[in-house]
């Protein structure tokens, strides 16, 4: 027999918040848990109406606006997704060259299309040639491994640059040494730098803060960065010479509100240092990057996208005297986190780098990097970079959410984190500036104090329970999932140490030692040495031993704990 819940007594409908709330209260009181608080630390009430915005000073016109005009919320493009989709962008990189090689070519057939994204080694990215005595077990282990031009050259063997279209690494310390490369490599194919886009992250600031491939003092770091901005103005006028990240403060812990506002602050310390050398905002803010990390809470990675336009958008107007809207038209980059993803029943990471790069969508960047569901457990295999490829093609073709323009705005909800993110933001701004900037905030400490406050309070929460996390402190189980992993080739390091050994024995030597000694002049003389790096990688110099000139000249970073 059927059974029925009594019919409710008719009630008057309510037309407040707070009288909803009241005659509700019974039911809404009774909650799964004591509270519900966005790992920003931000309540999240029970409903948002258009009462909670007009309390907040939320104005449409000023604060939302419409897609492709300032306060740009809602994006730069008025079109949003409906003329093109996000470019999908897949990290790759491991062992030698060629086999990084194979890697791209077989992600570019499958339809990623943001280009050939580089990881490199750890080697390479501390400025050590292969065969050093600290590289050796490093070599090929995180990325790939490159050491000279002739690495590179390897690379891209087969691989057309012009139907490429963009390419990313995340080169920071050794920044203007791959920029080189590249150069060179245009120029010995012959193909135009405005053919495929390159883009280098070349950000060291954070490298200091959360990710450690640092080996020179900040200032010296951050006049090499604007070296290389500074240069690419009139040797690649169409590249993207900084992508400023929040992405590793992100993973080291760090708020969404802490990592935008610190990644903002870092790139004021960039685009001031460009200033000082007598460039203007309107001539290089279209090609600045700022790069975020997407995590787990939807609608805050929402809201930090968009609060994140408003915020940068009006630094470019107002501080610094940006003209033109192409100037605050920054490229809006994101990856999906590794962080959240486990390698307990790892096939569930599926599901959580769908969430994130949904949330980078909805959020209006322009290329999306899409971790693998595999990588807590090693460097992605084939089948795992693949079906990351078709998360974006599925939310692309399937789903219908890029057919309108930023269709989450005008949500209550967003639009309320949208505006207390842009606030939160702008109060760090304005700490950080009154510490003396970036590089002062970093030298006190300041960024690691708050981000390892984070980590521990993430930590203790998914200690406790209180942070769930699905497969790791509630629903376990014992089943085992073979999940194939991927072998690197035991041989590939030996093997690109005889590369090395054979380049070094076909140079000319007496050049390389000429376009060296050259570099050294240039960086004792204080002005932009991006002139004799590029010399110096045309003869094939190789890495370390520019990376050598630069521990020479500007000598090597000693972390504050051992200056005493």
């Amino acid at each position: 027999m059927a059974h029925h819940r009594p019919a409710r007594p008719a009630r008057p409908a309510a037309t407040h918040y707070d009288a909803w709330f009241d005659m509700n209260q019974d039911e809404l009181r009774q909650t799964r848990k004591p509270s519900f608080v966005t790992p920003n630390g931000v309540t999240v009430q029970t409903l948002y109406t258009p009462e909670h915005l007009e309390k907040e000073g939320w104005n449409y016109q000023s604060d939302v606006g419409f897609p492709g005009q300032a306060p740009w919320t809602r994006g730069f493009n008025p079109a949003g997704y409906r003329r093109e989709l996000w470019k999908t962008e897949m990290y790759a990189g491991f062992g030698s060259a060629e086999e990084a090689n194979e890697r791209y070519r077989y992600l570019m057939s499958q339809g990623s299309t943001g280009g050939i994204s580089i990881a490199l080694d750890l080697p390479t990215q501390i400025g050590y040639d292969s065969d050093h005595p600290m590289a050796r077990d490093e070599v090929g282990q995180i990325g790939v491994a490159l050491t000279s031009l002739d690495d590179v050259e390897r690379v891209f063997d087969g691989i057309p640059l012009e139907k490429v279209g963009h390419i990313f690494s995340t080169a920071n310390a050794i920044g203007p040494i791959v920029c080189a490369w590249l150069l060179a490599l245009y120029e010995k194919r012959g193909t135009k730098t405005g053919d495929c886009i390159v883009q280098l992250q070349n950000d060291p600031i954070k490298e200091y803060v959360a990710r450690g491939t640092q080996f020179l003092p900040i200032e010296s770091a951050v006049k090499l960065t604007t070296d290389m901005i500074e240069y690419c103005q009139t040797a690649a006028p169409e590249w993207l010479p900084i992508s400023v990240s929040g992405s590793h403060m992100k993973q080291a812990g760090a708020t969404c509100i802490q990592e935008a506002a610190f990644t903002i602050c870092n790139a004021i310390t960039y685009v001031e240092s460009c200033l000082a050398r007598g460039l203007k905002i309107d001539d290089f803010g279209h090609v600045l990057e700022l790069h975020f990390c997407t995590e787990m809470d939807f609608f805050e990675e929402v809201a930090k996208y968009r609060a994140v336009r408003k915020v940068w958008t009006r630094l470019v107007r107002e501080r610094f005297g940006g003209t033109t809207e192409r100037a605050q038209h920054f490229r809006l980059h994101a990856a999906t986190s590794g962080r959240p993803l486990t390698a307990q029943q790892p096939l569930n990471n599926i599901a959580r780098i769908t969430l994130q790069a949904l949330a980078q969508i909805l959020g209006g960047c322009e290329q999306t990097r899409t971790a693998s569901f595999d990588e807590a457990l090693g460097i992605p295999t084939q089948e795992a970079a693949r079906t990351s490829i078709r998360a974006n093609q599925i939310i692309g073709y399937e789903s219908g959410i890029p057919d309108t323009v930023d269709p989450l705005g005008g949500s209550y909800f967003v639009e309320h984190l949208t505006l207390t993110y842009e606030r939160e933001i702008e109060a760090i701004i304005r700490k950080v500036d009154e510490m003396g900037g970036a590089l002062a905030a970093v030298r006190e400490g300041y960024y690691k104090r708050a981000i390892s406050k984070g980590a521990y309070r993430e930590a203790c929460a998914i200690e406790s329970g209180e942070q769930v996390v699905v497969g790791v402190n509630r629903f376990q189980s014992e089943e085992s999932q073979p999940v194939p992993t991927f072998k690197l080739d035991p041989g590939a390091a030996e093997r690109q140490v005889a590369k090395l050994a054979a380049v070094r024995a076909k140079r000319d030597g007496a050049e390389v030692r000429r376009t060296l000694a050259n570099l050294h002049k240039a960086c004792a003389a204080g002005g932009n040495v991006m002139p004799a790096i590029v010399e110096c990688v045309k003869v094939y110099a190789t890495i370390g031993e520019i990376a050598d000139v630069w521990r020479d000249v500007y000598g090597v970073y000693v972390p504050e704990s051992e200056r005493f």
